[in-house]
């Protein structure tokens, strides 16, 4: 346990948000992405925004990056995964995201997770099968991973790779 503590503490020491992990799923020409819309934020000064994320979410001590991938995807999309290998990672301001290929025979999807908990007006999330043809005219947060995703499918045995929002 002290370990996971001690890296936690010197890798992210100005990551507030710490490490996440997400999965590229492919399956019959179609990506699984997580869109989301956030109305306006008047107080922070921000309009409505909407984008698509891979889906993933936070590691928690105890837990491999891979295992944190698993659970993640069946929390917000209802689905098990096989984790494979390391794509790619992305160093943002916030946090050290790291994304995996993930297969899976599951096509039936299901929001789930605090995403499903959080719905309102101002805030709705929903997982989607993509057509990967769509992916060049999307937004994505962080910015970085349509980059990252789209070099990866231009070549997916490539070895894994790192792209950056702090250079």
């Amino acid at each position: 346990m002290y370990n996971g503590i001690y890296m936690k503490a010197v890798i992210l020491e100005n990551r507030n948000k710490g490490f996440r992990a997400g999965a590229v799923i492919v399956k019959d020409e179609k990506i699984l992405l997580m869109n989301q819309y956030l109305g306006p934020r008047e107080q922070e000064g921000k309009g409505a925004e909407d984008f698509y994320t891979l889906p993933g979410g936070s590691w928690e001590i105890g837990e491999t990056i891979e295992q944190t991938c698993k659970r993640e995807i069946k929390e917000e999309c209802g689905i098990d995964i096989n984790v494979g290998k390391l794509i790619f990672y992305i160093d943002t301001e916030s946090r050290l995201a790291f994304y995996f290929v993930g297969e899976t025979a599951e096509t039936k999807i299901a929001l789930g997770g605090p995403e499903k908990d959080r719905m309102s007006d101002h805030e709705k999330y929903s997982v989607e099968w993509v057509e990967l043809e769509k992916l060049k005219d999307l937004t994505f947060i962080p910015a970085p991973a349509k980059d990252a995703l789209l070099r990866y499918l231009d070549n997916p045995d490539q070895p894994a790779f790192f792209y950056s929002t702090n250079i």
